[in-house]
């Protein structure tokens, strides 16, 4: 099968995207014909067989541009035929439902999410609304625009401090904080403004547990995976504690009684198919006194394969259930109409 891979892109996440763009790409040699693309900082798509590498990302080797087109991908002059696209990119314009809706108008399979699906997932303000509607707990929050926020500090102190400040569509903990006071709260509305045009802002925990749970399938059989238990960061889990090791490791499965498990593992499963979310997802708890839903990753790192090995799935394998379920939903869309025979195009009579 000819598969490609894409992954980097316009984002602030750009860098991790690379990691887990290059992890697919390895693990997806393994069965299949792999075509890695590379979005660079600046937007611009390149494909080499070098970029089975992330030492060569860093190295910024040039490859040859690409370009989506119906049904494939042009590299260089060369027009490659594909049979789906691994979206491994994170955070803005890969995430968030704009690389998913390309692919749609270009007639190419994908593992993803959908474009609504990525959209919602992606903004948590809207996230959070829509998790509420559902009668799911999150933490209180107050949402607004970015322009607002000198005018909104009154009634996020309504929630009582400490407070956590984020951009509404980052991943990664890129732009997030935690107030104590008035004046962090005002700096830090104005540090997240820097970064999205939303800002959420919501009534922090202390002394909790962070739950993961991931979750792939298709239509009404959804697979859970085993829920993990980061530990040893700070206050929040920040970027630092994700990507450079200063948080100290993970349980898998997580330390928690089977009632607390079956709980996340149930909420996960509720959300990817009332969402209506397709390709693999990591949602994101809280444990304080309760179970609260927290964030969702529509394209998590590395794919969250790492929740899944547990269950003796490998990387691989992981992957040809992902693509086997993203052919399955392409097919289903195909058989769904798109035009509508009319004739108001034909009348004399032109609307201006």
């Amino acid at each position: 099968m000819n598969l490609a891979v894409v992954f980097g892109g316009k984002s602030s996440e750009h860098d991790v995207s690379v990691i887990t763009g290059v992890m697919t790409v390895n693990a997806a040699a393994a069965r299949h014909n792999v075509l890695p693309l590379y979005i660079n900082g600046d937007g611009e798509m390149y494909t080499s067989k070098k970029y089975d590498s992330v030492d060569a990302i860093a190295a910024k080797v040039k490859g040859k541009k690409a370009a989506f087109v119906k049904g494939g991908v042009m590299a260089g002059r060369k027009k490659v035929k594909l049979d789906c696209v691994v979206i491994a990119c994170h955070g803005r314009y890969g995430e968030d439902g704009c690389l998913q809706g390309m692919l749609e108008m270009f007639d190419l399979p994908y593992v993803s999410c959908g474009v609504r699906a990525s959209a919602v997932g992606m903004d948590k303000w809207l996230f959070k609304q829509v998790i509420s509607y559902m009668g799911l707990p999150t933490a209180p929050f107050v949402g607004f625009f970015s322009y607002e926020r000198n005018r909104m500090a009154d009634k996020c102190e309504k929630l009582g401090y400490p407070l956590i400040v984020k951009p509404s569509s980052l991943g990664s903990s890129i732009g997030v904080g935690k107030a104590c006071c008035r004046n962090e709260l005002i700096n830090l509305l104005d540090a997240a403004a820097l970064w999205d045009d939303r800002i959420i802002v919501e009534k922090a925990f202390e002394d909790f547990d962070e739950l993961n749970c991931a979750a792939i399938g298709f239509e009404d059989k959804v697979i859970v995976s085993e829920v993990e238990q980061p530990y040893g960061y700070k206050d929040i889990l920040d970027f630092d504690d994700k990507y450079r090791g200063t948080c100290k490791g993970r349980m898998i499965p997580a330390s928690v009684p089977d009632k607390v498990r079956d709980e996340v593992r149930e909420m996960t499963k509720l959300l990817y198919k009332q969402l209506g979310c397709g390709g693999i997802i990591r949602v994101d708890f809280i444990r304080k006194d309760g179970i609260f839903v927290n964030e969702i990753n529509t394209v998590p790192g590395s794919l969250a394969e790492y929740l899944f090995s547990c269950d003796g799935i490998t990387f691989p394998g992981l992957i040809d259930a992902l693509i086997e379920n993203a052919l399955r939903t392409y097919k289903c869309k195909k058989e769904l109409k798109f035009s509508y025979d009319s004739d108001i195009l034909k009348r004399k009579k032109i609307y201006k």
